[in-house]
Formats: structure tokens, sequence, C-alpha cells
């Protein structure tokens, strides 16, 4: 054998290991309410994904019935069933984070449905940096074909385009370039609640999800936008990633669309209110400022309907 051939020989010693690829321990979670045909099909989405969930659970909220316990049961058996007595959707969140001991908890509205890479998108996101403590995803309609589901999304919807954006980074690299905006204004922007990961252990740090917001009528809404800010305020990053894709189901009559905007508004306002009332310094002026805008917007958009500019009546 000559010299050559020796060094091409594969042998033990000549070897390299190959290290294996970076994986984090991920929850999926759907929080859901006497809606077992929208919880089936989430499921489905989640079964199906190219990465794995490490755990399944679903977090059933002060059901009326026992028709998602039996769901589960039946045609779910991999899944985990948890009955949450105390209705809220933010109490069902801490709930999960509770019953979690993954190192990422994944979760999607039962009304909605992932993609089949939302989460080996979302692993990625978070391997990218341990700052990085909330990721939100593209949530684009599941259908268009009742009026109170195009007037939703003609409204804004829940997507958020297909630029990826990294907070704070981004909002600092754009005030460069002359576009300012408050942090605050950039963390109602960046996704919500139907596609949202978070990790475990910067949630819990955080004092979980605000357990007043989310609680049906008044305040139909909010726990989401509520922890993405106090994350940034808290000095975490927060990335929204149009990758991480899945589609939600929007309500179909016009009037429930309508009632639907106005919770979200309604709930925006408490969040703001909530983040001047807490904020100090620079941040609570830019969330007193933001604030007083988002009460201004009604009448600006009043403006824009007369002009036949703006979607809602």
């Amino acid at each position: 054998m000559t010299v050559a051939q020796m060094s091409l020989s594969p042998t033990s010693s000549s070897r390299l290991p190959i290290a294996p690829a970076p994986r984090l321990s991920i929850t999926a979670c759907v929080c859901t309410r006497d809606r077992p045909e929208l919880l089936a099909r989430a499921l489905r989405s989640l079964l199906a994904q190219s990465r794995p969930a490490d755990d399944i659970v679903v977090i059933d909220n002060a059901p009326r019935t026992d028709a998602a316990e039996r769901l589960v049961r039946d045609d779910f058996p991999s899944v985990r069933y948890v009955r949450e007595p105390v209705a809220g959707l933010d109490v069902a969140r801490n709930r999960a984070l509770a019953e979690s001991t993954r190192q990422v908890v994944a979760f999607l509205d039962d009304d909605a449905v992932a993609a089949p890479d939302w989460l080996a998108h979302t692993e990625r996101v978070f391997l990218e940096s341990e700052r990085i403590a909330v990721c939100t995803g593209r949530v684009d309609a599941l259908s268009l074909d009742e009026p109170g589901q195009r007037l939703f999304e003609e409204n804004g919807g829940f997507a958020r385009g297909d630029v990826r954006i990294h907070l704070p980074i981004d909002a600092r690299r754009r005030a460069l370039h002359g576009l300012r905006a408050p942090l605050i204004a950039w963390s109602i922007s960046v996704g919500s609640g139907c596609s949202m990961a978070v990790r475990r252990d910067a949630a819990l740090a955080l004092g979980g999800f605000d357990d007043a917001l989310d609680m049906g009528p008044p305040l139909a809404g909010g726990g989401d936008l509520d922890m993405l800010w106090r994350a940034l305020e808290s000095g975490y990053d927060v990335v929204y990633e149009p990758a991480i894709e899945a589609r939600h189901e929007h309500r179909r009559e016009r009037a429930e669309a309508i009632a639907q905007i106005v919770e979200h508004n309604r709930s925006l306002i408490a969040v703001l209110t909530k983040a001047v009332a807490r904020a100090r310094g620079a941040h609570r002026l830019q969330a007193l400022a933001f604030l007083g805008w988002r009460l201004a917007k009604p009448g600006a958009r009043l403006a824009l309907r007369a002009a036949g500019r703006d979607p809602l009546p």
C-alpha cells in the first residue's frame, strides 16, 4: 500500500465525528373551548408536521361538554388532554406553560391550521439566539368565501407580510433611515396569538400571560400583544417569521367580523393603557403618545370612510 493509499483509507482514526443537528424540545398546544370539529382539524395539522412536536397538549378551557375530551381520547391517543376549569384564554395559555417541560411552547388557535413546516421553522428561529423570547408567524385566511371573512381581511387580517422582522434590531435599523416608530407600535404589528411560540423559561420569568386579558367580553383579546410588548420592554428579542405559516378560519357573518374587530381594538386600548401605567422613562412617553394616536385613529377612519377609502361601516 502506498502512502497516498494509506492517507485515503477510511480508518477509524481518520473519520471525523458528525455533530448532531441542534435541536430544541417543543410542546405544541391548542387551547380550545367547545369546538371539537375545529380542534380535530388543528390537531391533524400538528400531527402532520415535518418536524414532529415532542409533546402535543390540548387545554380544554372551561368546557360545557366532554366532546373535546372524547375526541382526543378516541381519535388522537398520542395527544395529551388537560381540562382547565377557569375560563379565559390566558388562563389556558398559562396552564400550558405549567404543564409543559419543554424549552418552547408553540400555540396554535383551534380555528387555525398549521403548515407542514410550522414547527421546523419555529425551531430554527429559537435556535438563532437565546435572547429570542417570542416568535410569531404569518397567518393568512383559510377561506374568503363569506362576507365576514372578506371584511376581516380587508381590515388587515392577521397576516403581517412576507418580510421577516427581528425586534428591537429592525426597529433601530429603520429608525436610522428615517422610519421612526415607538417600539410599542412595532410590538403590536408583528403577529398574533393565532400562531405564537414562546421560550418557556422566558415566558415564566415575565410572569406568564396576563389572565386579566383574553377573558371574553368586554376584553376578548390582548394577551398576545401584551406578551410581545412585555418581552421587548424586558430586553428580550421578538421575531416575526413569515415562513412559519398557518391559516385561520375567520368569522363568516359580516356582523361577527365587525364585532371581532371592535373587540380587538378595545383590547388593544387596554393593553396600551396598561403599558402607560406600568412603563417608565422613554417607554412610558412612547406608550402614551401611541395610545393617544390609537384613541384618535377612529376619527381618522371615519373621515376615510366618508371618502370611500375604508372598508368598515
